[in-house]
């Protein structure tokens, strides 16, 4: 569920429009984008390869049959299922104590680059406000057990469940892939490598939510307002602090949107932002991209750790920016930045309503409703003409087919922009002829699931194309 920006604000008058460049190419398995980009597909990620967040699949050991373990327990080197789970809840015990001496002892101290990734790991995490941190096995592969005394060197995908107190609304997973060795009988059991878990093939990342910025960033800076949580690097404090106020202002401003649309259900009271640096680290954190990164900003659902009354949900949300794009460094543009905020907390704000039961994990919703709505929330109260994107979108409206977009025009970097406003437009409509909360009925009802033309008569007592038909006139007669 990457659900962003397009990179870069509108140019200043007299400058030319920029073509801004496509978003990441659909996957093989689906003639549609991945739906709203990285939340879903991280969901895709887990469940698609068979291997369900934070269940704890057990260990897999196929070739070991109870004649071998018989001999292996006699005279090889086994590691049992029981070895690892105690190892990895010394592991998690070890950080909530803050005892950096047991976290290594799950590391071969020969491994001094290892070590010294694991302490400054270690010490990132102790930064953040962490209710529940803990390790969970996810599966293992390869043999943990040899009759002949060789040894064992296998590999085991962990879990690392944890929640940010005051921000997630359940705790969230990052899947790490551990080197276990055990070089004979009796000696201990070591993690000599650690890196990022392989996801499922056809997603848009190579891992399931890793990197995290602790994972990243050698060194951490953590700033917290009353509802936001930024990280940055460490060598980026200064900016962390000059963009905290600008971030809590777009949090207090969308809550306060948010209460009076009087949807129920729960709501986010803070959102976890991270402050990249260009499109490397926008394209490397909470995933490792199959394509090159070309947002400005997305917001991430995180799907939970457990299940919540038999089903997967949305536990949390985490957002990027990156502050080396024109909303952040343009002359003049002093309130990009908080655009950019109020639009991607908007985002955070409906990921976790999204059914990810009744929602396709290779399809996307429909982007104009997505994009539409966060435009709306990040400029609510506010005339359209603040829109860096109105006065060429204007120009743009004279070959216009008076549609809304779909999902395969969204796609064409040459009138993005353009989709963004008309998104913006159709929410400004719907709010102005239905009233704002049948507009957070229709949104929360697409997020469900609900296919968009029924949301329209379920909510609107209209159909879509009617919806569209009186939509366009209304764009139209505005920009006369």
């Amino acid at each position: 569920m990457t659900q962003g920006h397009p990179p870069g604000p509108p140019p200043a008058p007299g400058q030319p429009w920029p073509a801004y460049p496509p978003p990441p190419p659909p996957p093989p398995r689906s003639s549609r984008k991945l739906w709203i980009g990285l939340a879903a597909g991280a969901l895709a990620l887990a469940v698609c390869a068979g291997t369900l967040v934070g269940v704890g699949l057990g260990l897999r050991d196929d070739e070991e049959g109870p004649a071998r373990k018989a001999a292996a327990a006699a005279n090889g080197v086994t590691v049992t299922d029981a070895e690892l789970t105690a190892l990895l809840d010394r592991h998690g015990k070890a950080l909530a104590a803050k005892d950096l001496d047991g976290w290594l002892a799950t590391f071969d101290p020969a491994r001094k680059d290892l070590v010294a990734s694991q302490t400054q790991l270690f010490r990132n995490l102790a930064k953040l406000p962490l209710s529940v941190a803990r390790y969970e096995t996810v599966e293992k592969q390869g043999r943990a057990s040899d009759a002949f005394g060789q040894g064992v060197t296998f590999q085991l995908d962990v879990s690392f469940v944890h929640q940010f107190d005051g921000f997630d609304l359940a705790p969230v997973t990052e899947w790490y892939r551990w080197t276990v060795v055990r070089p004979s009988r009796d000696a201990p059991i070591r993690v000599t490598a650690v890196t990022g878990a392989p996801a499922a093939a056809n997603g848009s990342s190579k891992t399931v939510y890793y990197p995290g910025p602790w994972d990243r960033w050698r060194e951490i800076h953590v700033e917290r307002t009353p509802h936001t949580l930024l990280i940055a690097d460490s060598t980026r404090a200064a900016l962390a602090k000059r963009y905290a106020p600008t971030a809590e202002a777009a949090a207090v401003h969308d809550l306060a949107v948010w209460r009076a649309g009087g949807l129920p259900g729960p709501v986010p009271n803070g959102f976890v932002v991270a402050l990249a640096k260009g499109k490397d680290e926008v394209g490397s954190l909470y995933r490792i991209g199959t394509a090159e990164a070309t947002e400005a900003g997305f917001s991430l659902g995180m799907v939970a750790a457990e299940r919540r009354d038999g089903k997967f949900t949305i536990g949390g949300t985490r957002v990027v920016v990156d502050t080396d794009e024109r909303y952040f460094t343009r002359p003049g543009g002093g309130n990009d930045a908080g655009m950019v905020f109020r639009h991607e907390v908007a985002h955070s704000l409906m990921t976790p309503r999204t059914s990810l039961t009744e929602v396709d994990a290779f399809d996307r919703l429909d982007e104009w409703v997505v994009e539409g709505f966060a435009e709306y929330v990040a400029f609510h109260g506010r005339p359209l003409g603040d829109s860096g994107r109105t006065a060429a979108a204007r120009r743009l409206l004279r070959g216009w087919n008076g549609k809304l977009p779909d999902n395969g025009d969204w796609g064409n970097p040459d009138l993005i922009s353009f989709h963004y406003w008309l998104g913006h437009t159709a929410m400004n409509h719907l709010a102005e002829k239905y009233g704002e909360p049948k507009l957070f009925r229709f949104v929360d009802a697409v997020y469900a699931g609900t296919p968009t033309d029924r949301a329209a008569r379920d909510v609107l007592g209209v159909s879509l194309d009617e919806f569209q038909g009186g939509w366009a006139d209304d764009v139209r007669t505005r920009a006369r």
